[in-house]
């Protein structure tokens, strides 16, 4: 077997054969949809993804209220402050209401928090600051608020009405806000749940327009499908699943992307070197990176500032900034690997560790959490990165399948100041004093969670097909397909019995060539982070890849991406 576990999904035969009747489909598109749970009658509204899909916003409580609220804060003239957060998801939440509410009239600003200097969220001190610039009556959360009790509490005693929009889990006590729109406080409300904060205040400006209309405040020229790029954008960096409501809202944005009508947007593209054909995978790769490292390393307003300009040069200034914040998160991520590769090769025996801890003085604190990422994934176990500023260390944890990182932090967390996120990636702030004891009690706690087992990484796959059905039609329908990401992957087969041929290195660790099966069945591949080119040349081998479509220069062609590979057994 290769580098990974291959689970295929068990899919009965019958099933398989039901479906291929009933969609008059091919056997890997029949085994692409039975492995998603998707049936003959949902296949319809899985291709077919009109905005009419979605729902009616008044359907979350409390958001018709806040619709109105808005509307007789510009009838009166209040001013609205919106307080977003500095990942993506919570910039164009931020942008997003930001572009309606002043489309229509509103006298509105933004406050996005300073990571270094503010923190993660709406509090006291960010009110203040908000406050201290302006006599707002009415503050709207995107993307952060629901638990910041004591932040609405004090503002509520300075006569300003607050309402949150957010996704993230609530506590068992919400804000007494003005109105709390959270699909996670509603049970009913399970389909609206998988929501980014963007998709939340989409929601919010959706209730808005609706209002508007049916009160007749608004102007019906106004076109709320021309902000679907914002919601596109926040949705995949987000990493929230691509289905639902989600799966309509994304995959409508991205035509609107792709038209890359915000000049900022057209920046942004032109400079990561994107065209006019804008994939999810683009967003993963290129777009969120760079909206992402103003909030790693500046100031988030430059990328919120990037999508609301209407200004191309200005765009273009903003774009430039963007590169040079990513150049630098990416210099400093690589400095940060370098030194903690070292620090794993001599203090720390791989084969007997359960976890990766690791540690520097004055890393930066905007990296950790990516380090930290990339560590569980090559290693496959959960991973802390601490950087240490004097008597105080602030870390970032990422974990791997079946580790709930949270609960192990608990049976630590008399060491540790504070802590807190999910089960896969959490936050921790202790004394610098305590990390070796804390390293100790962190790497027990994982072994007595797994057994000192960790699981091997593991490849899920759609099921096994012939090259032959990787045909000419299978490929035609992939982009229908997607949007892909959490929870809506590639199509991933295994393909027996094939032979590589014509292999070339490809940049600096990949490679490229040609696979061919027993009937001549030729397809192109391209293998990231492996050289197929040592592999015995004579020899025939079980595949697991994802088709794809490769356009290069004008041209489109059907190719295999290898995820792994075994020598075949016959």
């Amino acid at each position: 077997m290769g580098k990974y576990l291959w689970k295929l999904a068990d899919i009965p035969e019958q099933k398989l054969r039901e479906l291929m009747s009933r969609l008059n489909c091919s056997r890997p598109l029949a085994l692409f949809f039975a492995a998603r749970g998707i049936n003959h009658s949902s296949a319809d509204t899985f291709f077919q993804t009109p905005l009419q899909g979605l729902g009616d916003p008044y359907r979350i409580p409390g958001m018709k209220e806040s619709a109105k609220r808005l509307w007789d804060a510009i009838r009166i003239k209040e001013k609205i402050l919106i307080h977003g957060d500095y990942d993506t998801d919570g910039v164009t939440a931020a942008a997003l209401l930001y572009w309606v509410l002043s489309e229509n009239g509103a006298d509105v600003s933004c406050f996005l928090p300073d990571r270094f200097d503010d923190g993660y969220g709406f509090t006291v001190d960010s009110l203040a600051k908000a406050l201290a610039e302006s006599n707002y009556k009415l503050i709207v959360t995107v993307d952060c608020g629901i638990t910041s009790l004591e932040t609405i509490a004090v503002a509520k005693t300075r006569g300003v009405d607050v309402i949150v929009t957010d996704h993230h889990e609530p506590k068992e006590t919400l804000p007494d806000a003005f109105s709390v729109i959270n699909p996670k406080i509603h049970p009913d409300l399970s389909d609206l749940q998988i929501l980014a904060g963007v998709g939340i205040s989409f929601k919010l400006c959706h209730a808005f327009i609706k209002y508007g209309r049916e009160t007749l405040c608004l102007d019906e020229k106004f076109d709320l499908k021309d902000g679907l790029d914002l919601v596109a954008l926040g949705t995949v960096a987000d990493i929230v699943p691509l289905n639902g409501e989600n799966r309509i809202l994304v995959r409508n944005g991205l035509k609107v992307l792709s038209k890359q009508v915000r000049p900022g947007i057209r920046a942004l593209c032109e400079l990561a070197g994107l065209n006019a054909d804008i994939k999810a995978s683009d967003i993963t790769y290129c777009l969120a990176p760079r909206l992402n490292a103003a909030g790693r390393l500046g100031n988030a307003k430059v990328a919120f500032d990037l999508l609301n300009t209407g200004n191309i040069i200005e765009a273009y200034r903003l774009a430039e900034q963007l590169e040079d914040f990513n150049r630098k998160r990416q210099s400093k991520e690589e400095a940060i690997i370098t030194e903690a590769n070292e620090h794993l090769k001599s203090k720390m025996d791989l084969k007997e560790c359960c976890s990766i801890l690791v540690s520097g003085s004055n890393w930066h604190q905007g990296v950790i959490g990516i380090v930290a990422s990339r560590f569980a994934k090559e290693y496959n176990r959960p991973a802390i990165v601490f950087s240490i500023n004097g008597d105080v260390a602030l870390g970032s944890g990422r974990s791997v399948e079946n580790v709930n990182l949270l609960d192990i932090l608990a049976e630590c967390k008399d060491l540790l100041d504070r802590f807190g996120g999910h089960p896969m990636a959490a936050g921790l702030c202790l004394r610098t004093e305590n990390i070796p004891e804390f390293n100790k009690r962190f790497e027990q706690a994982v072994q007595n969670h797994t057994g000192k087992k960790l699981a091997i990484p593991r490849l899920d796959i759609d099921g096994e097909v012939d090259m032959s059905e990787l045909n000419g039609d299978f490929f035609s329908l992939l982009e229908k397909l997607e949007p892909f990401g959490y929870c809506n992957s590639q199509p991933l087969f295994r393909i027996n019995g094939l032979q590589p041929f014509k292999i070339a290195p490809a940049a600096s660790s990949h490679s490229r060539g040609f696979l061919k099966d027993k009937r001549e069945n030729i397809l192109q591949f391209i293998a990231f982070n492996r050289n197929v080119g040592t592999l015995p040349s004579q020899s025939l081998w079980d595949v697991v890849a994802s088709p794809q479509i490769n356009k290069f220069r004008g041209e489109s062609i059907p190719q295999l991406q290898i995820l792994d590979l075994c020598q075949s057994e016959q």
